[in-house]
């Protein structure tokens, strides 16, 4: 089988916020950072260490959605709400059940929300961004969903 054969295509995903499963156009900053500081070794210059640095800043998601009127979970992500159960956001193959792969996050809360420019000259959706700090992803490769 060709290595191309095996790429996970990327176009559904499925995005669990606080154990309630929410959908979602665009999910975006999926990462994780980890800050490290240099330390050279006292009496050799030719050597250096690194060690990790307390974490100074949350990582931070965007998930992006269309508003329709009625709706009423996702709108109770406002600027402060806490999940406390977590962030679980799966990658789905085109045909099959299993995620090929898997992104979590223990903690998050919602620091801040906006919507895209009103433009009465311009029709189309109007678009909602919401950005998530979270206490760090953690990522699952599963070779069998692919």
């Amino acid at each position: 089988m060709a290595t191309q054969d095996n790429l996970a295509l990327q176009t559904n995903f499925k995005v669990i916020l606080d154990g309630v499963p929410l959908g979602f156009s665009k999910v975006s900053n999926l990462s994780a950072t980890m800050e490290f500081e240099t330390v050279a070794e006292g009496g050799l210059n030719d050597r250096v260490h690194y060690l990790v640095k307390p974490r100074q800043s949350l990582d931070k998601l965007i998930l992006e959605y269309g508003i329709a009127s009625g709706e009423l979970l996702r709108t109770t992500l406002g600027a402060g709400s806490e999940l406390s159960l977590g962030i679980v956001i799966m990658v789905m193959p085109v045909s099959g059940s299993i995620p090929t792969a898997t992104y979590q996050a223990d903690w998050g809360i919602v620091t801040k929300w906006d919507i895209e420019t009103l433009d009465a000259g311009k029709s189309g959706l109007l678009i909602k961004r919401v950005e998530i700090s979270h206490s760090g992803l953690s990522e699952t490769i599963n070779i069998l969903g692919i």
